[in-house]
């Protein structure tokens, strides 16, 4: 099982984040990742060590690539 870039809990017919960027827009999803980011950082030394800070890796990779396809739609770029 993979804790951090697919956790089983966070499977099923879609990717947990997938149906919330479907839901809620990505600028809430961005949000959303910028203060996983702060959790899992703020907390590494307290609680799960290298596995919190392996997830707020994965937030940021995540709301980087968000940042960049808006940044590539926004020139009139399809990806």
């Amino acid at each position: 099982m993979d804790n951090v870039n697919h956790p089983k809990h966070y499977q099923g017919k879609h990717e947990c984040i997938d149906e919330m960027i479907a839901m809620f827009g990505v600028e809430a999803v961005k949000h959303f990742c910028m203060c996983n980011v702060y959790k899992y950082r703020y907390r590494a030394s307290a609680k799960n060590g290298q596995e919190d800070l392996d997830k707020a890796d994965w937030y940021m990779d995540k709301l980087m690539e968000l940042e960049a396809e808006g940044c590539l739609q926004h020139e009139g770029f399809q990806q």
